[in-house]
């Protein structure tokens, strides 16, 4: 099975108009993620979309798992105070690129198989680049290296995995 990862270096930036997907955690180390998307797409005019998914990753959640059944509303009302929590984090990154001129739109997903979501978006939005930020040695939200395989795969475009500083950095 073929992927195509491509790693860019500073000098060979794109040179026509370019739509780069980022991947972002909504982390504040996610933020050099986001800044190097712009600085891609913007000198060309370009866009960038960001693309999260709420709630981390695993399988989707659109009703209460069995243990938390008895307090389905307490459930829901948790859910949707952290939706609204991302959203706002999600649209902070979104107005961070609007701010520097460049042309920015932001998709939140629910909870879900993030690869999926990504090559949705990137397929329907006809994206140049998908960035992927990575954090080596970062512990549990460590990225599954098949969801990676697959997304390199399965993508349009050629994805770049971006190493990011880690959080104690910030």
């Amino acid at each position: 099975m073929a992927c195509t990862l491509l790693w860019i270096q500073a000098g060979s930036m794109l040179t026509e108009a370019s739509s780069v997907l980022a991947v972002t955690d909504l982390t504040s180390a996610s933020y050099k993620l986001v800044s190097f998307a712009a600085l891609i797409a913007g000198p060309t005019d370009g866009e960038v979309v960001l693309v999260s998914t709420y709630g981390g990753g695993g399988s989707q959640r659109s009703e209460p798992p069995p243990s938390m059944r008895d307090n389905a509303d307490g459930w829901r009302d948790r859910m949707e105070s952290r939706l609204r929590q991302e959203g706002q984090l999600l649209e902070r990154q979104r107005q961070w690129c609007a701010d520097r001129g460049v042309r920015c739109r932001a998709e939140l997903y629910e909870e879900g198989h993030w690869p999926d979501y990504v090559l949705q978006s990137a397929t329907r939005s006809g994206v140049d680049l998908i960035l992927l930020g990575i954090q080596p040695g970062s512990g549990a939200d460590q990225l599954d290296p098949m969801d990676v395989q697959r997304l390199a795969a399965g993508a349009p475009c050629p994805v770049s995995m971006v190493r990011l500083p880690a959080l104690a950095a910030f």
